[in-house]
């Protein structure tokens, strides 16, 4: 055996296969070996790890640099801005003739955001004044940076996972899951936003006296670059070295963007039509889905969960973000296949959704503050909402690209609408928190 590791075989490589799936696999092989999916989940984990890792850092950085608790919206601003990326990529993809090198591409963006996590390890406390003002210059510039590439991972990472056993595309997720929770388990460790309630002497007035965090921010962010060293190395592995094993050759560029069997000029006007319907449905939801997963429940989960305790808002965030990477295995034991059945999935999903946003806009009192069972249900709402646009997002990716003649291609679209709900649920997010002010903070002593 030329592979010194062993292999073994997944639930979805198991179910009876049809001749597309079976032709598949007698082009990658029978197996799925654990390296090589290991290899993919660490890959996977670097999709947005950097831009997290700011955002978990907040309580400190907000104590520390002269924004204060305005520095949030500077961020999110940021981070649109940097959606340049994967417009310039997508445009120079799909609308010249130019053809960008995917792998080496991928392999110097993760050395490039690699570098400059740590450099953040020393600049973030830099200031520059603006117009007579202090601000966060490095801070805003190497998020900027680590958004652009985060951004366009959407669109050039996934894609790149086109070449292998559909069964990778589930690892690729997991790592999704993992760029929120391993910053989020450090944050913990850390020890960041741990407070007591402290009587004011001359006012009476209960104020949060926070904690000092276990290490600082530069330690954080070298742990972080630890991490984005490793996965670097990993990509290198997968994609250079045999561990990542065999790969599918990529299809003609002129045929990207067709749905499914649609090469054939014989095929019935009916059928294509409704191929082409089920084709802009799914990434209608795709779009839907990731709106609320990376544009409404991020903006708001502060202003449900924190009303009841700070401890409650923690076991939210962690949860949540062991809780997604666990729903992206959950296709291999089941993948809805009708948009019926998918739209019905997708409808539970927002119905939590719309239980996290009733929450945040009944802050600073919401239901059952005063009671332990309010607490739970705000962290269950929190829980299952990620836990079903985690197992959506990997199964609208599984579908879109199931039986079609250019996964790349689909995969490519599927990241752009991605990335467009996303930045539509921010879009719509930023207003209603940031200049009208809809959602009210709850102190943090009462």
């Amino acid at each position: 055996m030329s592979d010194p590791f062993s292999y073994f075989h997944f639930a979805t490589s198991q179910r009876p296969l049809g001749a597309s799936a079976k032709s598949s696999l007698n082009r990658v092989g029978m197996t799925v070996t654990f390296v090589t999916y290991l290899l993919v989940v660490i890959f996977g984990s670097t999709s947005w790890l950097s831009t997290n890792s700011i955002w978990m850092e907040l309580p400190l950085l907000t104590q520390q640099l002269p924004e204060g608790w305005s520095l949030p919206s500077y961020l999110a601003a940021v981070v649109q801005l940097a959606c340049i990326g994967p417009l310039f990529y997508s445009i120079v993809h799909k609308c010249s003739n130019y053809t960008i090198p995917t792998a080496p591409t991928i392999q110097i963006l993760l050395v490039f955001c690699t570098a400059i996590t740590a450099a953040l390890a020393f600049l973030w406390p830099v200031t520059v004044d603006v117009l007579g003002t202090p601000h966060s210059l490095a801070l805003l510039v190497i998020m900027f940076c680590m958004a652009l590439v985060n951004a366009t991972s959407n669109v050039l990472f996934m894609p790149y996972m086109s070449m292998y056993h559909p069964s990778y595309l589930t690892a690729y997720f997991v790592g999704m899951g993992l760029s929120s929770l391993v910053p989020s388990l450090v944050s913990l460790v850390q020890g960041t936003g741990r407070y007591d309630c402290v009587q004011q002497n001359t006012t009476g007035v209960l104020v949060p006296e926070y904690y000092p965090s276990r290490f600082d921010v530069t330690t954080f962010n070298l742990v972080m670059f630890g991490w984005m060293s490793l996965a670097t190395v990993s990509f290198a592995l997968l994609h250079w070295t045999p561990l990542g094993g065999p790969k599918e050759l990529k299809k003609n560029k002129s045929a990207e963007g067709l749905p499914p069997d649609e090469a054939s000029p014989l095929q019935p006007k009916e059928k294509k039509t409704h191929t082409y319907a089920r084709y802009f449905t799914l990434l209608f939801l795709v779009a839907f889905n990731c709106a609320q997963m990376n544009g409404i429940v991020p903006s708001i989960q502060s202003f449900a969960m924190l009303p009841y305790s700070q401890m409650t808002y923690h076991l939210a965030l962690t949860l949540s973000n062991i809780a997604s990477p666990i729903a992206g295995f959950m296709p291999m034991l089941y993948t809805p296949k009708t948009v019926f059945s998918m739209s019905m999935f997708t409808g539970v999903a927002t119905f939590f959704t719309g239980l996290i946003v009733t929450l945040a806009a009944s802050s600073p009192d919401p239901i059952g503050r005063e009671y332990w069972w309010g607490g739970a249900f705000a962290i269950l709402c929190s829980v299952v909402a990620s836990s079903m646009h985690s197992y959506l997002r990997t199964v609208f990716a599984h579908v879109v690209m199931d039986g079609a003649e250019d996964k790349e291609s689909r995969l490519f679209w599927c990241g752009v609408f991605i990335q467009v709900g996303s930045f539509i649920g921010s879009c719509i997010m930023f207003p209603l928190v940031n200049v009208y002010g809809l959602f009210i903070s709850a102190p943090a002593c009462r």
